[in-house]
């Protein structure tokens, strides 16, 4: 699509119409056009400002698209300028008539201007490419001879184990010394009588 000529037809379809501009997706000015007779009302920062405004104002509508489906249009209206947005595939385009302007014909007459843009030619149908005969499949191969597998080994002899040994024949029993008896109950210990017990002392007279 031509941006530069459909900003020069957007100025042609209405005299009203004072600006036209095209911003990409990432809100840059790609094409503009100015009516000749018409004196800017905003300096070049300004209108950056304004494309910045409308680029994030875009941005934001498109947040709810999945609710109330695609944004197609936007008219605001200042007193000394309308702005009209159309949002068309990636493309935003920005159109600026005077205040006393009709704006849904105008809008309408924009529309059609897409409209009339005449459609990519289909690319003519290509052309039947003629494929290579398929190369013929090989022969079968001949089989190849395998040698035979060989033969399993014979069963292998099975080993003769040694007899386990003999368990050794029971240990003979121990003959055990027979305990010591015990020592014979000690003869009782004849234990001397007391001596008795000395007679009583005689009491013995005190001297008066």
């Amino acid at each position: 699509m031509n941006f530069k000529k459909l900003c020069s037809d957007f100025l042609k379809s209405n005299k009203k119409i004072r600006f036209a501009g095209v911003l990409d997706y990432k809100g840059i000015l790609v094409a503009q056009k100015s009516r000749d007779d018409s004196i800017s009302l905003l300096s070049d920062d300004e209108l950056k400002m304004l494309v910045y405004y409308t680029s994030d104002r875009w941005n934001r509508l498109q947040n709810l698209q999945h609710k109330l489906g695609k944004v197609k249009e936007t008219i605001t209206k200042f007193e000394n300028a309308n702005t009209i947005m159309l949002f068309l595939d990636k493309n935003l385009f920005l159109v600026s008539t005077d205040p006393n302007s009709n704006n849904s014909k105008i809008t309408s007459n924009l529309w059609k201007i897409f409209d009339k843009k005449p459609a990519k030619k289909r690319a003519s149908k290509k052309k039947p490419v003629k494929r290579k005969p398929a190369k013929k499949r090989a022969s079968k191969k001949k089989p190849v001879k395998r040698k035979p597998a060989k033969k399993r080994a014979s069963k292998k002899k099975p080993v003769k184990r040694k007899p386990a040994k003999k368990r050794a024949s029971k240990k003979k029993p121990v003959k055990r010394k027979p305990a010591k008896k015990r020592a014979s109950k000690k003869k009782p210990v004849k234990r001397k009588p007391a001596k008795k017990r000395a007679s009583k002392k005689k009491p013995v007279s005190r001297r008066s």
